[in-house]
């Protein structure tokens, strides 16, 4: 029940706290901009490295779909061998509570500075309502926001449900492990390519997000405030069937 509650807490946040984002960059273009195109910075990894050039904006948004689907793709067969495998609940419970530190701790350090989205005239774009009510923020269902997160939150929930994954194989698998790693680190490039490729997000924000993602869950605190805030006091039953003993009289 704990987890229940902590997960709709944690979307509901998300979305508040994206929406918050999208109308401050609503704000910052309807005022200081006087309602001029706030063109995106330039990428120096994306185009003076790689040299990269924009695609049309249809081919940009079939590439930022391909990152949800590689994300959710990744999440749901990671839930599902979780599952099927009987895995103790403190690997997800890692996950949660990276969530509880990382979506406050991301969107309100975006609050912070207002810094242009990485598509050009996002407000258009994502159809961020214009206006004086703005009880959108509370209620709108935030697909993309308007303003750059100073994180990659598709790269963040990659990370840490590869991580995951990785858990899920026994430690003295290694070549089993060394497969799911090796997979995991792929997958993660291939999003990360279908990012750059589609400028959904500043090069910064995702190699940035990749680094404190991983230091995060690799850290041993972070099982240890998984246990305390949702393993603690839980029963767990092992979901696979096991071979009982049958009586034996001497």
């Amino acid at each position: 029940m704990r987890c229940v509650a902590t997960v709709t807490a944690l979307i509901y946040v998300n979305l508040f706290l994206s929406n918050l984002v999208s109308l401050r960059q609503r704000w910052y273009v309807s005022g200081p901009l006087n309602q001029t195109q706030w063109a995106p910075l330039h990428d120096t990894l994306f185009f003076d490295w790689f040299h990269g050039k924009r695609v049309p904006l249809p081919v940009e948004m079939t590439l930022r779909d391909m990152v949800d689907v590689c994300t959710y793709t990744w999440v749901l067969v990671t839930l599902f061998v979780w599952w099927t495998a009987g895995r103790p609940p403190v690997v997800l419970a890692k996950v949660l509570t990276a969530q509880v530190l990382l979506i406050p701790t991301f969107s309100l350090a975006q609050l912070l500075t207002i810094v242009p989205d990485a598509t050009p005239d996002c407000l258009t774009t994502y159809h961020i309502p214009d206006g004086p009510d703005t009880r959108w923020v509370f209620y709108r269902w935030p697909s993309r926001t308007c303003g750059n997160m100073l994180w990659s939150s598709d790269t963040a929930q990659l990370v840490m449900w590869t991580s995951v994954a990785l858990e899920l194989v026994s430690r003295k698998k290694k070549k089993c492990r060394w497969m799911v790693f090796v997979l995991g680190e792929c997958w993660l490039l291939m999003t990360m390519a279908f990012i750059f490729s589609s400028r959904y997000q500043y090069s910064v924000d995702v190699i940035s997000t990749v680094l404190v993602v991983k230091l995060l869950m690799t850290h041993p605190v972070l099982t240890k405030t998984a246990r305390a805030w949702f393993v603690k006091d839980a029963a767990y039953f092992e979901r696979v069937p096991v071979q009982e003993i049958p009586p034996y009289r001497i």
